[in-house]
């Protein structure tokens, strides 16, 4: 099995089209409850806005992590996905407080 960690930026294959997703969820929690791996979408977009709950990135993809759209995919979409690489910590630090502000944590 692959390992999939905190900060990581797939392409995975979806019910009709493929998506770019980062991985927002714990590696603890990852390797201990691998059932679904949470994952924030990521739009892939030139002119991405900067908001309180959205963070634009320009690496591993260009584009938008848009903490309002989270979903859980389980790990075999990983499998048939493609890693792109990894956001840095700075920007995975602003995705963690979009996220809390979105969940009102």
């Amino acid at each position: 099995m692959i390992e999939i960690q905190r900060g990581s930026v797939w392409r995975i294959p979806t019910v009709g089209r493929e998506r770019t997703v980062l991985v927002i969820e714990n590696n603890a929690v990852i390797r201990l409850h691998p059932g679904g791996i949470l994952c924030a979408l990521i739009q892939e977009a030139e002119d991405a806005r900067d908001t309180l709950v959205t963070v634009p990135i320009k690496s591993p993809v260009i584009g938008v992590v848009m903490a309002p759209d989270i979903s859980g995919f389980r790990p075999e979409r990983f499998e048939q996905g493609k890693l792109e690489g990894y956001i840095t910590s700075e920007d995975m630090e602003r995705v963690s407080r979009a996220v809390r502000a979105v969940l009102d944590l």
